[in-house]
């Protein structure tokens, strides 16, 4: 090849470069704006939705009717979570907000709880009342801060960089010294919401009631406690960790009997067993779920657990995991929760589960029913054919145990379960019975 065949090849690799140079730092630079423009508008879309919400809690402020708040919590339940979409869009990952998204989360659950309420008592209570401005005061300051913030990033003064965060034309702030932390920050005193709802705090805060004024136990006695429960050698006992960081602190340990491997988790207070799983293999089935359930019933009694009545269960593989409750006074405790598992081949215990139990066990007050079962009959449609009637204490969504009739009975082909409010009268909740050959279990 002559000189000047390489010198227009070099040329031509030099121009056919530098196009493709050109056309990377364009396509580089569309992209970036692209993606900036994305984060504008999430944020703008955020900014709007908060306004929303501002407003709408203004205006909880003077609602009097169930209906007017189910209308207004069902606005705010779409707008927060808009709001939170639009929020988990901004590149903003170096910031922690929890306080932020809590407040979305709640603001709609709360509203609602409190529409539902008022079907019941027909009127809102004071507290309920301060709930609701608290929540106002700190809608209005997110939503200030957002407006403001709002007038940089539509200057230009704030912009969305690829790194995660916001900053001075493209410069990123310090952590510490973000609008969004500071923002964040302005939620220091953000009120603490006791509701029927799934993001009601104190949920999270609920200490084991089993354990209260229990004293701690060594890991030594803990040992001695597990080995008597599961009739194991203490020696045989191997200890695996504990666990104090959780809702039930607890020692685990691992032990092997009759040659299988079992697994078992007690408390550090009181030492209570949380839970034991037996990891043999099951053989063909040879038991009736009836018999598993005499014997589940027959182990609870045996282990010192009293008043314990079987409800639901569900068959697997060669196991019926039978759920028991407690009952006082004949009143069911649908929240004291033990689970059995019992292997059909032969009868025997592998496995036992007890958190429900550990969690809300107590003496409860149980009050006599302000309502009569027939005057509670009279609140079930009367499409319901009624085979049978109980009281029950139910778990709401807060963990608030609530005292109900407990109906049973079929419409069409199709088993129910109604519960009926007994100081109130309130349909508190709905559950269709599924029975199956693989067990009984409710939706």
């Amino acid at each position: 090849m002559t000189r000047k065949n390489l010198y227009w090849l070099f040329s031509v690799v030099t121009i056919v470069l530098l196009v493709f140079a050109i056309y990377e730092y364009f396509s580089a630079k569309i992209y970036r704006q692209s993606l900036e423009d994305t984060y504008n508008r999430a944020f703008f879309e955020l900014t709007d939705y908060v306004d929303d919400i501002d407003t709408l809690l203004a205006k909880s402020m003077l609602a009097t009717s169930a209906e007017e708040m189910a209308n207004i919590s069902q606005e705010l339940s779409v707008q927060a979570q808009a709001a939170k979409s639009c929020l988990a869009q901004i590149p903003i990952t170096e910031i922690s907000l929890d306080k932020t998204e809590k407040f979305l989360s709640q603001v709609g659950d709360y509203t609602y709880s409190i529409s539902q309420s008022i079907i019941s008592k027909k009127t809102i209570s004071e507290d309920e009342y301060e709930s609701l401005a608290a929540l106002g005061t700190f809608a209005t300051t997110l939503n200030n801060s957002l407006s403001e913030l709002s007038k940089n990033v539509y200057s230009g003064r704030l912009r969305f960089g690829q790194n995660g965060s916001i900053g001075k034309s493209g410069v990123v702030y310090a952590a510490d010294s973000d609008p969004f932390s500071d923002i964040e920050k302005k939620f220091g005193e953000y009120p603490t919401l006791i509701y029927d709802g799934p993001f009601s705090e104190h949920i999270e805060n609920m200490k084991p009631k089993l354990l209260e004024n229990r004293a701690e136990i060594s890991k030594l006695d803990a040992a001695k406690k597990l080995a008597t429960f599961l009739e194991v050698e203490e020696n045989s006992l191997n200890f695996i960790s504990d666990t104090q960081n959780t809702t039930i602190p607890a020692y685990l340990f691992r032990t092997k009997k009759g040659g299988n491997e079992i697994s078992a988790s007690i408390t550090k207070k009181g030492g209570y067993v949380i839970y034991f799983t037996d990891n043999r293999s099951v053989r063909k089935e040879k038991v009736s779920v009836e018999d598993a359930i005499k014997n589940a019933s027959a182990y609870l009694l045996e282990k010192g657990f009293k008043n314990m009545q079987e409800s639901y269960y569900e068959k697997k593989n060669g196991i019926a995991t039978i759920n028991f409750a407690y009952t006082q006074n004949n009143v069911k405790c649908y929240s004291d929760l033990i689970k059995i598992k019992v292997a059909l081949d032969d009868g025997s215990i592998v496995g036992m589960e007890a958190k429900g139990y550990i969690m809300n066990h107590h003496v409860r007050d149980v009050r006599t029913p302000a309502l009569s079962k027939a005057e509670a009959r009279l609140k079930i449609s009367s499409k319901l054919s009624i085979d049978s009637v109980n009281v029950a204490l139910i778990p709401k969504d807060s963990m608030r145990e609530v005292l109900c009739y407990e109906f049973k009975g079929t419409f069409g082909d199709k088993n129910f379960l109604v519960y009926i409010n007994a100081e109130t009268g309130v349909e508190e909740d709905i559950q269709i019975l599924i029975e199956s050959p693989d067990g009984i279990l409710t939706i």
